[in-house]
């Protein structure tokens, strides 16, 4: 007669064996899943796959993405980092510039010097944005304002000369 001494180790030897593909299981699948959804977006639904490629290579990082069309230009909105940036590219997938918020203390000395002492220096100053160029360069943007709330955007380049 068998006893229940040496059936409760083989019974107990057979659950977990079947526990353990079980749960081997689920977790292979669980992991298949949660990679899946992680994955970053790389394609911009409804964009030409060409602007939505050159995006993605000039900005790897990018997330928060949506696009519009304005004119002919693509505007890419997205966030890098702590940063919300604008870029522009054509319908060729050419990028055009970056324009991204900066505070107003972050503009360079030659430009705040160009607002202080230029004929808007009494002018409320508004937004402020450095604006990112082809060839590595980069200008200011800078909107103000008039006490009758008419509002101008100012253009600088890196050495604070207004850019018309």
């Amino acid at each position: 007669m068998v006893t229940l001494d040496i059936l409760y180790p083989v019974i107990m030897i057979s659950i977990f064996n079947n526990f353990s593909r079980y749960l081997l299981i689920t977790m292979m699948i669980a992991i298949a899943f949660s990679s899946h959804a992680q994955a970053p977006v790389k394609e911009l639904k409804g964009l030409d796959p060409t602007v939505s490629s050159a995006f993605f290579k000039k900005y790897p990082s990018a997330s928060e993405v949506k696009w519009s069309r304005v004119d002919k230009t693509i505007l890419i909105t997205f966030r890098s980092g702590n940063d919300f940036s604008d870029a522009f590219f054509d319908e060729k997938g050419n990028w055009l510039r970056t324009e991204t918020a900066v505070l107003a203390d972050q503009l360079p000395q030659a430009v705040r010097d160009g607002l202080k002492n230029g004929e808007f220096s009494s002018w409320e100053k508004g937004s402020t944005f450095r604006v990112d160029l082809p060839g590595g360069l980069s200008n200011y943007k800078v909107f103000v304002y008039s006490k009758e709330w008419n509002e101008l955007e100012l253009n600088f380049d890196q050495n604070g000369k207004r850019i018309l």
